[in-house]
């Protein structure tokens, strides 16, 4: 079931109600050695859990050196700690304990101040002086997120009291500060970010509309998402090199997406498919990194994800493959040296993806749009070629919208081959996508997802749904995406058994 609007301001709270099949204890001690943790998985690599008894990690902002980690505990009242965990050897150590706060957000400027909120108050740690302090305060307000702007400005996200959201900057360099009030009540703004031209970007949980900040005596414009998409809750926001804003929905199970502001056009994609380990992905933080790759977090499903607008290719690193594990990726964001850095929280863990090295398997489908009549299944010839010694698995994820739920079957589902084994040469498998009779009519995106270890590499499908009498037609043709130097080449497999899509719970 989806989360409705009206308790959009509790998605920073999330973890409080996480189910208790994912509950595990928020405050441990652990001992290991002083050094980084490599996990079996090479794309994965843990730092050295604390040595004391802190509270799990929650958000984290890396830098060139360290990464600063605020992590929350569940106690009655909750806690708070500021750890700074060191690059070079793994090491942290906690620089700030902080009885009855909830830190939601934290950045870090170039003077080596931490920027956190404190509840109701923007605060900071100087890591040169070794002192909280305490800037600005909004009564009976709630601090939402944080970002820096070119100038290492703070803008925040505010929510007031009887629906009412804002946007607040803070200059430190003069102290002086302008609040910008967000047109639609009960907007439930949350995540925000200054893009490469310095303007600001938010999302609004509530309204299902992104919100644009031009310059400092300007007023927000809104841009609401067409209703067609089914929006859940827009959650959080980044801005690549096109002024393309991406976004996470991340009460809407299992999607993420982007609004092109030139165009005035949305696109919503499904994650990829999840075998067995999580119920939804729930795509939470989101990031844009050096190379214009868009990354984020699967807060349920455990993985990070990262989409590369110039291929159309998502690949998703999973955090763990230990059974029964579920690490609560609430957070992650590219650091330097294409490391990207998240916060497994049902681990209490902190690590990093190296991006830098090369995919283990390739994928190559339709590069148009095909068609489905409703009622009829469609198998879609994909060549897969992995050089690994490890079982390849299949499966497809259509966009929430369009999963079974509780209320109604499946609009859109379908089916991988069996697993297949290692092979030295390319294999060719027909994945079938099955329109139910009463599905709605129109184009939206499929995901065709093929896994291998801790790997899922997935290529996005246009379908559009066409009534039954209109005749078949597929409107595109194969090509081929190429990752990780691997060759690519199609033939036309035979048709196999179909399998019903596992139902995701909601």
């Amino acid at each position: 079931m989806r989360l409705s609007y009206a308790i959009a301001p509790i998605l920073i709270l999330i973890f409080f109600s996480t189910p208790a099949s994912y509950a595990t204890p928020l405050t441990r001690a652990v001992s290991q050695p002083d050094i980084v943790q490599s996990s079996p998985q090479s794309y994965v690599t843990f730092m050295q859990k604390p040595l004391d008894s802190s509270p799990s990690p929650w958000v984290l902002y890396p830098t060139d050196t360290v990464v600063w980690v605020a992590g929350i505990s569940s106690g009655t009242p909750p806690t708070s700690q500021i750890r700074e965990y060191f690059i070079v050897n793994g090491t942290s150590k906690p620089v700030a304990n902080l009885p009855n706060v909830i830190v939601s957000s934290l950045v870090a400027d170039s003077l080596g101040r931490v920027w956190f909120t404190d509840n109701s108050t923007l605060a900071y740690y100087d890591s040169q002086r070794l002192t909280v302090n305490k800037t600005i305060t909004f009564p009976n307000q709630n601090l939402e997120y944080l970002a820096l702007d070119h100038q290492e400005r703070i803008w925040m996200t505010v929510l007031g009291p009887n629906g009412a959201s804002n946007v607040v900057m803070f200059d430190p360099t003069n102290s002086l500060n302008r609040t910008y009030l967000v047109p639609t009540t009960n907007a439930f703004i949350q995540g925000i970010t200054a893009a490469p031209d310095n303007t600001v970007w938010f999302a609004e949980a509530g309204s299902m509309k992104l919100g644009h900040l031009a310059c400092d005596s300007c007023d927000i414009t809104e841009f609401p998402s067409p209703s067609s998409l089914n929006l859940a809750a827009l959650s959080q926001v980044a801005v690549d090199r096109s002024g393309n804003i991406w976004f996470t929905d991340h009460a809407g199970d299992n999607q993420f997406g982007v609004f092109d502001s030139h165009a005035n056009t949305w696109k919503i994609f499904p994650i990829g498919y999840c075998p067995d380990a999580c119920v939804s992905g729930l795509p939470n933080a989101i990031f844009v990194d050096a190379y214009n790759k868009i990354w984020f977090s699967e807060h349920i499903a455990g993985r990070v994800g990262r989409y590369d607008p110039s291929t159309g290719v998502l690949t998703e690193y999973v955090v763990s493959l230990t059974p029964n594990a579920f690490p609560l990726i609430w957070w992650a964001s590219p650091g330097p040296n294409n490391l990207v850095w998240f916060v497994a929280n049902g681990l209490g863990e902190v690590g990093y993806i190296n991006a830098s090295l090369p995919l283990p398997l390739t994928l190559t489908g339709p590069s148009g749009e095909v068609a489905i009549q409703k009622g009829t299944t469609l198998n879609i010839s994909v060549i897969v070629d992995s050089q690994a010694l490890q079982t390849l698995s299949f499966g497809v994820s259509p966009l929430t919208q369009d999963q079974e739920s509780s209320n109604s079957p499946a609009q859109l589902y379908g089916s991988g081959p069996s697993d297949i084994g290692p092979n030295n040469n390319p294999q060719a498998v027909n994945i079938g996508i099955s329109a139910a009779w009463s599905a709605i009519s129109g184009a939206r995106y499929v995901a065709l997802t093929a896994t291998e270890g801790n790997v899922a590499v997935t290529i996005h499908v246009k379908v559009v749904v066409v009534e039954s009498s209109v005749p078949f037609v597929a409107l595109g043709f194969s090509s081929s995406i190429v990752l990780g130097g691997f060759a690519i080449y199609l033939r036309r497999p035979r048709k196999p058994k179909l399998q019903p899509l596992k139902k995701v719970r909601r």
